[in-house]
C-alpha cells in the first residue's frame, strides 16, 4: 500500500445489468457510485485480463475497477446492508476495495 491513495465515503450507488457485452468486455453487471473526488465504476467481468485504472478529467477522477463476476453478490450485500461504506483506491498501484466503518464486536449476534 502506498501513501498516494483516496478513501472516500459512498452515499449512493447505481446497479447496471447488461444484456450484451459492455464495450467489448465480458461484463454482465456493474455498480457505479459517486465519491467526492469523482466516480467509481466497478465492472464484474469474466475477462480476468483487465487491469484497474483511473483517468482524470479536470478535477474529476474516474476509477475503473474490474472484479470477478462471482463477487457481484458480495458487493451488493455490503452496499445494501452496511453503513458507512468507504471506497479505497491506490493511485500508484491501482489496488481497490470497499470497506465498512468500525463496527462493534458481536453486532447482530443472538444471545443463547
Amino acid at each position: 500500500m502506498s501513501d498516494n491513495f483516496i478513501i472516500e465515503e459512498v452515499l449512493h450507488y447505481k446497479v447496471f445489468l447488461y444484456s450484451r457485452n459492455a464495450g467489448g468486455e465480458k461484463t454482465d453487471y456493474s455498480i457505479q457510485f459517486r465519491v467526492p473526488s469523482g466516480k467509481a465504476i466497478l465492472r464484474f467481468t469474466r475477462d480476468y485480463e483487465l487491469q484497474n485504472r483511473y483517468e482524470t478529467h479536470g478535477d474529476i477522477n474516474i476509477y475503473h475497477v474490474y472484479l470477478r463476476e462471482e463477487k457481484y453478490y458480495n458487493f451488493i450485500d455490503i452496499l445494501r446492508y452496511e453503513k458507512p461504506i468507504f471506497f479505497y483506491y491506490d493511485l500508484d498501484n491501482n489496488l481497490s476495495y470497499i470497506t465498512t466503518g468500525d463496527e462493534p464486536v458481536g453486532e447482530e449476534e443472538n444471545e443463547d
